[in-house]
């Protein structure tokens, strides 16, 4: 009995026909993954991740920037960038696959003694590997590079969280300094009223009285609006919930490093600064790409063999070669483009590394900015307060123009206030400089290891 033409087909096309559903039957498959809808914050610092951390006695520094680097949520998705760096580099070093071709012809009329063709054949494309080595090259370094940016981000992330809580320390203090007059004044404010009532006190000096509590309230307001936006800040740093409390030991401040020892350390930026680091990484991955890139542009080479039978039922075995004639193109667009962004990249170093030295030594003569006026105020703040001491019995008898006492006490006040001030630009300052120079110091936490990231 004579074959069906389906059955003929089947018989010479069952090899291709298994091998396509058996390489479909290996893919990966597809499953939805769908948003989140609720904010994810810690309720609690005792809740976040903190296997270093015991926030029973408040946070120091330290603390704070663990706690900043293992809960921040953009560190979390920088971390994820990492595992997105890490397949690119795997999918870099993957073969290409072959390529499967079949074809099938079916004569027409009534010619006798012919049959239907067919043909077989399995392609390879070699220009992948022959740049296969520099892709791998680029993907290593990108990975590399990656993880760098991390560690830089991290850095940043830290700086910021303990500038943030050294701030929120600061502001207050000068809150419960400012509490503690405005209690002063309300209590002086009330006895002028009952004194002026009773005549025993002139009008002027209730209505300086009034205006010092006004002013003091007014601080207070300001300073409150200011607290609010710091804890606000710190507490999504912290990936906390904003309501959550944070109760912040701040430590002495530390000896303050030599400026001459400082600048110095600016010679080892290169070998030691993460950012850096992530652009000679990111360079040297460029440079890699530059030579895939060049490597591509010879003629574009494809080999295969093929196995066929004509319609008058001879069968063939053969062999073929594509190639491409770069005549046009020759992939002279694609290495342009890689090297002027390898010009670019090493233009943004040397920026970078410039804008470094500018920094370190802006923040260098701000240490000792600070460090200067500090010294005068701690010369000059005791003699004041001093004088104010001895000046609150006169003024109570009349014996001092309110006024004129007002403004020495409210002087006092405001130095006091600088002082604070000035040991947190002071503090502030020399977080940032551990972090331009990527120098360890009493207050640096200890970073994650970023190749071990989730």
């Amino acid at each position: 009995m004579k074959q069906s033409v389906f059955a003929q087909t089947f018989m010479h096309l069952w090899l291709p026909v298994v091998l396509i559903i058996f390489l479909f039957a290996g893919c990966a498959s597809y499953q939805a993954k769908p948003l989140a809808h609720s904010v994810d914050l810690a309720p609690t610092v005792d809740q976040l991740t903190s296997p270093m951390v015991n926030p029973t006695d408040g946070l120091s520094l330290v603390d704070v920037a663990n706690l900043a680097v293992l809960n921040n949520p953009d560190l979390k998705a920088q971390r994820k960038r990492l595992g997105v760096a890490q397949v690119q580099l795997y999918a870099a070093g993957l073969l290409p696959d072959p390529q499967l071709s079949a074809n099938l012809d079916f004569p027409t009329g009534s010619v006798p003694g012919v049959v239907n063709a067919f043909g077989v054949g399995l392609g390879y494309d070699i220009i992948p590997l022959i740049n296969r080595g520099a892709r791998i090259d680029s993907g290593q370094h990108a990975l590399q590079q990656t993880n760098l940016e991390l560690l830089w981000q991290e850095w940043q992330v830290s700086q910021q969280a303990r500038s943030l809580a050294v701030r929120l320390s600061s502001q207050r203090q000068q809150i419960d300094l400012l509490r503690e007059m405005h209690d002063l004044y309300l209590q002086r404010y009330r006895l002028s009223i009952n004194a002026l009532a009773k005549g025993d006190l002139t009008l002027d000096v209730t209505g300086t009285d009034l205006t010092a509590l006004l002013d003091i309230l007014s601080q207070i307001n300001q300073l409150e609006q200011t607290d609010n936006d710091t804890s606000h800040a710190l507490n999504g740093l912290l990936g906390l919930a904003p309501e959550s409390p944070l109760q912040i030991n701040l430590p002495p401040i530390p000896a303050l490093p030599e400026p001459q020892a400082l600048r110095r350390e600016i010679n080892g930026l290169p070998q030691r600064r993460p950012d850096l680091l992530a652009l000679q990484a990111g360079y040297r991955s460029q440079e890699a790409k530059v030579r895939a890139a060049i490597l591509s542009q010879f003629p574009s080479i494809s080999i295969g063999i093929s196995r066929a039978r004509d319609t008058g039922s001879l069968y063939t075995n053969g062999f073929n070669i594509g190639l491409n004639l770069p005549l046009f193109s020759g992939n002279r667009g694609a290495i342009a483009i890689e090297r002027a962004t390898r010009e670019q990249l090493r233009e943004e170093y040397q920026a970078r590394l410039d804008q470094a030295a500018v920094d370190v030594d802006k923040l260098i003569r701000l240490q000792g900015i600070v460090a200067a006026q500090q010294q005068q105020l701690d010369e000059y703040l005791p003699a004041l307060e001093k004088l104010v001491d001895r000046g609150r019995g006169p003024f109570r008898r009349g014996d001092i123009d309110a006024l004129t006492f007002l403004n020495m006490e409210t002087t006092w006040i405001k130095k006091r206030q600088e002082k604070i001030s000035l040991d947190q630009i002071q503090r502030e300052n020399l977080i940032a400089l551990q972090t331009v120079l990527a120098m360890p110091g009493d207050n640096q936490p200890e970073y994650v290891d970023a190749t071990g990231g989730d």
